[in-house]
């Protein structure tokens, strides 16, 4: 058991490929919807926000009222995981480590309603007003 330990820390000492994404693939973390196609102005917006720099929370302020539970706690999940991978992706690792912990999961599932839920609350988490 030692010896796989040790391995797998050399492995990760050495591993030099980090988690990416292109502006190209922001297409499909605005898939918010596995049964339909997702609305094209949620794209356009999911989009829009994204390369305006705007954090998760103001996107989220952005998306439709009549949006179901569901597909809103993806798009946020989604947003903010591309977004950390993006703009902060020296970071990306340690700030999806601490959401993980938080959440008491153990890898990013993306395609989960359930994840994406933990995901949403986590970041709209509230806070004691004193």
């Amino acid at each position: 058991m030692g010896t796989i330990h040790y391995l797998n820390n050399h492995l990760d000492k050495f591993r030099e490929t980090k988690t990416t994404i292109t502006l190209d693939d922001l297409e499909g973390f605005a898939n918010y919807d596995n049964l339909n196609k997702p609305d094209k102005k949620i794209v356009k917006l999911f989009i829009e926000c994204f390369k305006n720099k705007e954090d998760y929370f103001s996107f989220q302020n952005k998306i439709p009222q009549d949006l179901e539970k569901i597909g809103l706690y993806r798009l946020v999940a989604n947003y903010w995981v591309a977004y950390i991978c993006y703009y902060y992706n020296d970071e990306f690792e340690e700030i999806l480590s601490k959401c993980l912990l938080k959440i008491k999961e153990n890898i990013i599932l993306l395609e989960s309603p359930h994840f994406c839920k933990k995901v949403f609350y986590y970041l709209n988490e509230l806070k004691k007003v004193v």
